[in-house]
């Protein structure tokens, strides 16, 4: 506490928190100045620094808002950061490498401006293998990230049949990618969130907490003439109620489904057909996982149940809530401290001894909720299931499948784990496109460009493609030698971004199809598997790990949904298979699969999809035919022999990033 004060109070003189900035007669003066004060005015309470001011002095800029900055961020979620950490990183990159135009010297300078105080509460729990891999070019191990979050290997699908039936269910499973190389997680949003605003911090990026943004009043930079630095004027007002202006070239749109300067210029527009809406809940788990009603059940899968009317997720993380924020930054900072410094895996504390080191509330939890079609018909008596809206919908859905209801009664709601009022949790119309995410002077990122369905985690992991994708022409468009050629990078970084949604939305339509019924319902991760990860790229994926490279993976990947071969399978069986979300005729469904069954062999033997299938997938060898009896894969991770939590397999450590305690396996086990 005495130390972030201590921060404050210089940074307030100084206007910097980088001591490196300040020779050492001022640094000097200022220490005796400080403890003068703390001595002479012991008896009075100490200032309360707000969660803002703790963050905030964590900048080497200093807390206060620039008078300039070439780009401004609105919002300081995951997307911002990712595009102000990968925006910042390359530019240096390319400087460093003469890549940089002749006139760039210094790195972009980046202002991310975020009216929360700190980071809070957000759903989108499950990374992927591309946002791991954009971790590892940017330089933060699987070390440190498996201390924070949980571990993931892979997706696993449980189909139900419509008519409640107990038995008669089918399954599907893959693994992830290997520990050795990248890590998938399970995430607690608002960790990421300070793990990743830290180390933009760290950069040189320089993010600023409770500080709102007057959009109405800011001024967009004009590419109407051909001045070489067209600039624009952000207003911005501070928690303290000090205003201030920032004069800027870039204004980039973080700010989500608000929307706050992409909703000026066009409205968000609607798919055809269905929508989806989302309601959920976190749990504690009774017991052992092993007793589970469900074949195969694994917690480190992100598990998806999947009904004709929709799915649900059964995703286990652990929880740093309940700590303060000027308790979670000296632990964040003293991994990134280990990480800078190459520390060996097992040197690293495990969470559990961070807890005790740093004083900290640790457990964990489960998230679970249901994201359904919006033309599911409910009951008239609703309100017998609950007490509001989420819970209701929660509970009349699980009591319709009886191992479903049986899973439920294995965990224990967990009431107001984020604050009051936080038990339940309800949203509507998840998908929507938007027809301009750029203009002049402004675009936008994230999800403030478009959302699907989270049924394949595209929040994080699909939308980061136009984070870096805007992180990558940003050089450019600063660097442009007129208005036309401003313009000209803007226009594609739109078009960009406007193709990429009805693509992911097809997807969700055709694995919400094949969900109504058991017998085709793996149809849907079958063809993600094969075109998402069979092409070339993601054959070669280790090449894709480094900042130099990595957006080549990252903004086209798009889960195999862009590819030609799954577009045109998935818009064949939607033609085929629409209906609403009840059960197919048997004849109806065998008809899709002997079609799947052709259009596969098909673009198998075309020789452009490769995998090691059989390593990769339960019940399919390498040729992807399906097999009851071939039950064993790669095997990537294995319970702790101790504390029986999850860990992956790196082929060197031995301790449970949980734990601590030391382990016998720790080869990966390649399926022969």
């Amino acid at each position: 506490m005495l130390r972030g004060t201590y921060m404050w109070f210089v940074t307030e003189r100084l206007g910097t928190s980088n001591s490196r900035d300040t020779d050492g007669s001022q640094m000097a003066t200022l220490a005796a100045r400080f403890w003068r004060l703390i001595v002479e005015n012991a008896w009075r309470q100490p200032p309360v620094l707000s969660e803002a001011d703790h963050l905030n002095a964590q900048n080497l800029s200093g807390i206060y808002p620039p008078t300039s900055s070439d780009v401004v961020v609105v919002g300081g979620g995951i997307h911002s950061l990712i595009y102000s950490i990968h925006a910042r990183l390359k530019s240096q990159y390319d400087i460093e490498h003469d890549l940089a135009p002749p006139n760039q010297t210094k790195p972009v300078s980046i202002t991310v401006l975020e009216k929360s105080l700190s980071p809070g509460y957000k759903i989108g729990e499950s990374t992927l293998t591309t946002f791991g891999v954009w971790l590892k070019s940017i330089g933060i191990s699987t070390a440190l990230l498996w201390r924070l979050f949980g571990p993931k290997d892979g997706l696993a699908f449980y189909y139900l049949p419509h008519d409640g039936a107990r038995d008669g269910y089918t399954d599907f499973c893959a693994n992830g990618p290997a520990g050795d190389f990248v890590a998938t997680l399970q995430i607690e949003r608002k960790i990421s969130e300070l793990l990743l605003t830290l180390f933009a911090q760290r950069i040189g990026v320089q993010v600023l907490h409770g500080h709102t943004v007057d959009i109405d009043s800011t001024k967009l930079p004009s590419n109407t003439s051909d001045e070489p630095t067209p600039s624009g004027r952000v207003n911005v007002k501070s928690q303290k109620g000090t205003q201030n202006s920032i004069d800027t070239r870039l204004v980039v749109d973080a700010t989500g489904r608000f929307r706050r300067f992409a909703s000026k210029a066009a409205k968000s527009e609607r798919m055809e057909g269905f929508n989806t809406d989302s309601f959920w809940a976190y749990f504690e788990m009774l017991g052992d996982e092993a007793d589970m009603p469900l074949r195969h059940y694994e917690s480190c899968h992100t598990n998806h149940i999947c009904i004709a009317e929709g799915w649900a997720w059964i995703i286990r993380l652990p929880s740093w809530e309940g700590n303060e924020i000027e308790q979670l930054i000296p632990m964040v900072n003293y991994l990134l401290d280990l990480d800078a410094a190459g520390t060996a895996e097992d040197a690293y504390p495990s969470s559990h001894e961070l807890a005790r080191k740093f004083g900290l509330k640790f457990r964990w939890v489960t998230s679970i909720g249901y994201a359904l079609r919006s033309d599911v018909s409910y009951p008239e008596d609703l309100a017998k299931y609950g007490s509001c809206e989420a819970e209701r919908k929660f509970n009349w859905i699980t009591s319709r499948y009886p191992r479903m209801s049986e899973l439920m009664a294995r965990h224990k709601l967990v009431p107001d784990l984020y604050g009051p009022g936080t038990t339940w949790f309800v949203r509507k119309s998840l998908t929507y496109n938007v027809p301009v995410a750029a203009g002049d002077g402004w675009a936008a990122i994230g999800d403030a460009a478009g959302f699907t369905n989270p049924l394949y985690s595209p929040g994080i992991n699909c939308n980061m493609a136009t984070s870096v994708t805007l992180a990558e022409k940003t050089g450019a468009y600063l660097a442009g030698p007129d208005a036309a050629a401003r313009k000209e990078v803007l226009r594609n970084y739109n078009q960009y971004c406007v193709a990429r949604v009805p693509n992911l939305h097809r997807m969700n339509v055709f694995n919400y199809l094949m969900m109504r019924s058991p017998k085709t319902g793996p149809l849907g991760p079958l063809w993600q598997y094969l075109c998402g990860t069979g092409n070339t790229e993601w054959q070669h994926i280790k090449q894709y790990a480094t900042l130099k490279r990595v957006a080549e993976l990252v903004t086209t990947w798009e889960w195999g949904s862009n590819r030609p071969e799954y577009i045109a399978f998935a818009k064949e069986a939607i033609a085929l298979y629409n209906g609403p979300p009840t059960a197919p005729s048997d004849d109806l469904a065998q008809e899709l699969l002997q079609l799947s069954e052709k259009r596969m062999k098909e673009v198998i033997g075309s020789g452009k999809y490769r995998g090691r299938w059989a390593g990769l997938l339960r019940y399919y060898d390498d040729d992807l035919k399906f097999n009851a009896n071939k039950v064993g894969r790669d095997v990537l991770a294995k319970r702790c022999e101790s504390c029986l939590n999850w860990r992956i397999l790196t082929n060197a450590a031995k301790k449970c990033p949980t734990c601590g305690s030391e382990n016998q396996a720790v080869a990966i086990e390649r399926y022969n």
